[in-house]
């Protein structure tokens, strides 16, 4: 495995990556840009209401897909087999740029954000999966939602304390754990019915 890098270099932020066949890819961001995201702290807070009638609010990160990776993503997918292994290149790409910290903290962090740090928890990882999906012309048909759940009791859900990403691709359908780090664990979710709530990206 060829190491992923981050450097600060000339008023920019760069970062070179590897998908799982060995292929490389650079782009970067001026830092300006980033620290534009580091200055907006607020996010939409929606209520979601449990069948018996009891409200949770929570933080609404659709918003926080900003498509920054518009100018790289599509080299990844014509690298790829078809939709399913773009979004498994995805995965692969976030999973090794990231190391999942559940004491992050309730303040989601943009895409660029959690690649810089290298780190985040489960709603920082969807962020970053949602992101690069989101950036390529090749998912503009594609159905993508943040599912938000009850990771210890996901089909009768007592309080939401995790959230997922789905896809739907016409062809394929999942529910993906973006903070997986083996591949079986990946679509874990798939297993089990989600009942959840779901919003679009």
């Amino acid at each position: 495995m060829q190491p992923n890098i981050t450097i600060i270099e000339d008023g920019k932020i760069k970062w070179t990556i590897h998908d799982s066949k060995g292929n490389q890819y650079r782009w970067e961001i001026p830092i300006q840009t980033y620290e534009s995201y580091l200055q907006n702290t607020t996010y939409p807070i929606q209520t979601l209401q449990y069948p018996d009638g009891k409200n949770q609010e929570i933080g609404e990160f659709s918003s926080y897909v900003k498509y920054s990776f518009a100018n790289v993503i599509d080299e990844i997918y014509e690298n790829c087999n078809g939709d399913v292994d773009f979004i498994y290149e995805v995965w692969y790409v976030t999973s090794r740029l990231t190391v999942y910290s559940s004491d992050i903290g309730e303040h989601p962090r943009y895409a660029v954000e959690t690649m810089t740090r290298g780190g985040g928890d489960c709603e920082d990882t969807v962020i970053l999966m949602a992101d690069m999906l989101r950036s390529s012309s090749y998912t503009r048909d594609w159905k993508i939602q943040m599912v938000y759940f009850d990771s210890k009791n996901p089909s009768d859900p007592v309080q939401v304390n995790h959230v997922a990403i789905a896809v739907d691709t016409g062809d394929y359908s999942g529910m993906l754990e973006t903070t997986a780090k083996r591949v079986e664990d990946l679509t874990s979710w798939d297993a089990c019915p989600v009942v959840g709530w779901w919003v679009d990206i």
